[in-house]
């Protein structure tokens, strides 16, 4: 985000048209919290850990000026899913 913050963006396509808004989790930097059932540790495009309880929505227009750091590796999304998927009980 423009203000210095990492995020991985994870809702639905056509949210941001529909809503202006989207649902993101907050990225820590990497070796803060442990790659667990609910945090999944990143390697690429950022090492980082994303955390599944941390889970925010942003305005589409706090995106104005920020960097697109690149997409996450497939598998680590599927382990993102089913992250969110155990902390929102699905």
């Amino acid at each position: 985000m423009a203000d210095g913050r990492n995020v991985l963006v994870i809702s639905l396509t056509g949210l941001e048209e529909a809503y202006g808004a989207v649902l993101a989790l907050v990225l820590h930097d990497s070796g803060r919290y442990p790659d667990t059932a609910m945090s999944v540790v990143i390697g690429d495009p950022l090492p980082c850990t994303a955390v599944a309880v941390n889970i925010v929505q942003l305005r589409v227009d706090r995106f104005d000026g920020a960097k697109l750091n690149g997409p996450v590796d497939p598998a680590a999304m599927a382990r993102v899913d089913a992250a969110l998927r155990a902390v929102q009980d699905l």
